[in-house]
């Protein structure tokens, strides 16, 4: 994964910090919670891990020696070695098959002699707004082929969620806004297990829009994390209140 920062290469120090990976895992394990579970399934980690590295190194490659690339091998070499974290041996092998399956159909039709504008790179943007940095690591972005130039962003999830997809969508179109000046063209959100691709308008939500979610979300997980650290009740009570409005939020 590139460490490369983009627009802001040296955050503001005295600024906080949005890390969109921490809040994907804060929506995650609301959406367990929801769910009747405690925490997301090592699997799904061991299994996302696998993904966004295998794509991080297909890609990295030029487009000549990518075509001649099966990325089933560069999967392999990524893939949890034991079953351990699986529901069964059975199931193993099922999302093994089934990430495969998906990988192959994706890099066949996906920009296939085209270089990424970024790849796996963590870029940081002052938003003053929220008095905070928001950091986002971008799997793929392309420049559209369309004669407007813009900018067609990629993400890869190995179940599809909701809460998750629609936070990237406001981070993402904070992030463009703040760097470009301009929402992204397009957002794609592919949920590999379900086999389903998502292709989400850039100016689906204004600027102001997004900055209010993002407001919500920083609020929430911060107050979640205090209340990991202090079980006081005063802080439960508030994180409580933060979750069930980014909560109804969320339902919007």
């Amino acid at each position: 994964m590139s460490a490369a920062c983009g627009a802001a290469a040296n955050p503001v120090p005295r600024l906080r910090k949005l890390h969109d990976y921490v809040a994907e895992r804060a929506l995650l394990d609301m959406a367990e919670a929801s769910g009747g579970g405690k925490e997301l399934p090592l699997w799904r980690q061991q299994v996302q891990y696998a993904v966004g590295h295998t794509l991080n190194d297909y890609y990295s490659l030029t487009p000549e020696v990518r075509s001649q690339t099966p990325i089933q091998f560069l999967l392999e070499r990524r893939w949890p070695p034991q079953s351990r974290s699986f529901l069964s041996l059975l199931h193993y092998w099922e999302v093994k098959n089934t990430i495969s399956d998906a990988l192959v159909r994706l890099v066949s039709s996906c920009h296939a002699g085209e270089v990424p504008f970024m790849l796996y790179e963590q870029w940081y943007v002052p938003v003053p707004e929220l008095q905070m940095n928001l950091s986002i690591i971008f799997q793929l972005v392309w420049h559209s082929r369309s004669r407007g130039g813009g900018l067609n962003v990629q993400k890869f999830m190995v179940c599809g969620n909701e809460e998750v997809a629609r936070g990237f969508i406001h981070m993402a179109n904070v992030f463009c806004r703040k760097t470009f000046g301009a929402p992204p063209e397009s957002v794609e959100l592919h949920y590999l297990m379900e086999g389903e691709m998502r292709r989400y308008d850039g100016n689906a939500y204004t600027l102001e829009a997004s900055l209010d979610y993002l407001r919500l979300l920083a609020v929430w997980n911060g107050e979640r994390s205090s209340g990991c650290a202090d079980c006081a009740s005063k802080g439960e009570s508030r994180s409580r209140a933060a979750e069930n409005s980014l909560s109804r939020h969320l339902l919007m």
